[in-house]
């Protein structure tokens, strides 16, 4: 594989964004396949943010550490990334920003705003100077920037549009006078068409094609990026979005939704989830299927709102107090984000149960070019329905069954009489306090656990049948773990990666992996290494080692390997 990295660093406020959502346009309509990934303080202005693009001309799962172009709108960038360039690293700089000229090889001093006056357009056209100086180290042409920026400004006329154009060229051309010779990056010899989307696109977009008809939530870092998905889109796919005044009150709007009838689900975060859990007892015992999706940040509290950790992962299995039937999905990449969206709403309605899909702020706000989905893989499944014309009023909402599916009746379109209830109940719905009924409801609903432990997800595998390393993980570690492997082939050792798109309940078929050939390491984002204990709780066994990181950052392949010398166990 032949990868080129590409680091933009600055303040929030200096238009890295801008610069960064330029370029992921214009790398995919290039070619290349592509990773990159965003971080950021919590701040409107001020802190280091950096965006990080890698290029390659194979399929990309992760980021890397090294740096072969480092684009640093302060001085901050140069000071803290510097070390990580390669032996051939490329540096642009402002040296009104910096202070002075810095006299090393491969440093060029370029003022992005000087460009765009001199070209007699706006300061803020700067972002697009900055995009033509990249450009010019990646290809041999404008066209597919001047496509993108044609796409971007188009409806602010055609003035912005050509004025932007203009400063990118001078922006391309300059950095082309000062570099005799270029060494760009390979493209990919496939170059069938690909899209590029972040987590927090594929989630929301994968429940639009699983025929969500209702959401609402309460803004929260990182889960953010899902609701303003689908309050933009939404509409064109007759969803109804609402923003409500809290976490309490998004979660109980979603559960009425679902009980009415569509498909519905929120989204949030740690300390929203929190707030939520209540609500989804209340769903666990009534018997009403929503969907939620938690994008992990580290905590506690507060915690660091911007960054990422898995650390809700026993939170999520645990889910409320005393015991219902729920599971608990970890998309690991973009695809697996948009297609286990579907996967979510199908096992929430065919068994009547909350379903949790856990995300992180690492795959929410990371991008992966992908093949464009196929919408002929979504299959919507609504369970088990009563055909509302063909009940009576001895229609039982909890009617006891061997599979402990209950078939529903939506409200109002039918004769029966549709009674739910949170506190223990009935078949017929109505409350009830006697032994009998308690355990024969308590059974009934735990009973449908049996079908969906049968029917979980299998692991996705990657790698050798023999191996010597066995790397075991959930979500967005999938990537990471799986160029962790390949990494491993390179020095000699064969390994296996091993990613779980379901952590509860666990599938059958993991126990094969964890009792067959290899040193088995669990790697996580969290102190306590909560899947390490969950693995431990559900299969009474214990890995040999653990890899774990806690301080906000992704866990790329070369964390893996450091981790792996380090010998931690």
């Amino acid at each position: 594989m032949k990868t080129f990295n590409i680091l933009i660093g600055g303040e929030a406020g200096q238009g890295l964004v801008s610069v960064g959502n330029i370029l992921l346009r214009a790398i995919t309509k290039e070619g290349w396949y592509l990773f990159a990934h965003q971080d950021y303080e919590s701040r409107i202005r001020g802190g280091h943010n950096f965006f990080k693009f890698r290029l390659a001309n194979q399929p990309v799962y992760a980021g890397e550490n090294r740096i072969d172009l480092l684009v640093a709108l302060d001085k901050t960038s140069i000071n803290r990334h510097q070390e990580d360039l390669g032996e051939a690293g490329i540096v642009f700089y402002d040296p009104k920003v910096v202070g002075k000229e810095i006299d090393q090889p491969n440093f060029l001093p370029i003022s992005f705003v000087d460009i765009a006056v001199e070209q007699g357009q706006l300061i803020v056209m700067a972002n697009a100077v900055a995009a033509g100086a990249i450009w010019a180290l990646l290809s041999d042409n404008l066209t597919n920037l001047v496509a993108v920026l044609t796409e971007m400004f188009k409806e602010k006329g055609s003035a912005i549009v050509e004025g932007n154009v203009k400063v990118a060229e001078a922006g391309f051309n300059f950095v082309r006078q000062s570099f005799a010779e270029i060494q760009r990056p390979e493209k990919p010899a496939d170059q069938s068409k690909r899209i590029v989307l972040q987590g927090n696109q594929a989630l929301p977009s994968g429940a639009l094609a699983a025929g969500v008809k209702f959401m609402s939530a309460y803004p929260m870092t990182p889960a953010t990026g899902v609701t303003e998905f689908i309050a933009a889109y939404g509409e064109k796919c007759s969803v109804i979005m609402e923003q409500a005044e809290d976490e309490i009150a998004a979660i109980n709007m979603a559960i009425g939704a679902a009980y009415a009838g569509v498909r519905a689900m929120t989204a949030t975060s740690g300390g929203g989830f929190a707030l939520m859990t209540e609500a989804l007892g209340y769903a666990g015992a009534a018997e009403i299927p929503v969907v939620v999706i938690n994008a992990q940040r580290p905590g506690p509290s507060t915690g660091l709102p911007t960054r990422t950790e898995q650390g809700d992962l026993l939170f999520a299995v645990t889910t409320s107090f005393s015991d219902f039937p729920k599971a608990v999905l970890a998309p690991g990449d973009v695809e697996e984000a948009f297609y286990l969206m579907s996967t979510a709403f199908n096992l929430a309605e065919r068994y009547q149960m909350p379903v949790i899909v856990l995300s992180d702020q690492h795959l929410a706000d990371s991008y992966q070019t992908v093949a464009p989905f196929d919408l002929s893989k979504i299959a919507i499944d609504r369970g088990a329905v009563v055909n509302g014309a063909a009940t009576s009023d001895k229609y039982l909402r909890y009617r006891d069954t061997d599979s402990g599916i209950s078939p529903r009746l939506y409200p109002g379109f039918g004769e029966g009489l549709v009674v739910s209830a949170g506190d223990e109940h009935d078949e017929a719905g109505h409350l009830v306090e006697d032994i009998e009924s308690r355990v024969k409801m308590m059974d009934k609903r735990m009973r449908k656990m049996i079908g969906v432990y049968n029917e979980a997800l299998d692991p996705v595998t990657y790698g050798s049948d023999q191996p010597e390393y066995v790397l075991i993980g959930f979500g967005s570690t999938k990537g990471a773990i799986r160029e962790a492997v390949d990494l491993l082939e390179t020095y000699g050792y064969p390994g296996l990666a091993v990613h779980l798109p379901q952590v509860y309940p666990l599938p059958a078929s993991l126990a094969k992996i964890l009792k067959g050939p290899g040193k088995k390491f669990i790697v996580e984002s969290n102190f306590t290494g909560q899947l390490y204990r969950l693995l431990s709780m559900e299969f009474a066994w214990k890995a040999d080692g653990r890899v774990r990181r806690y301080d906000g950052r992704p866990i790329n392949a070369e964390y893996i390997i450091d981790w792996l010398i380090g010998g931690e166990s």
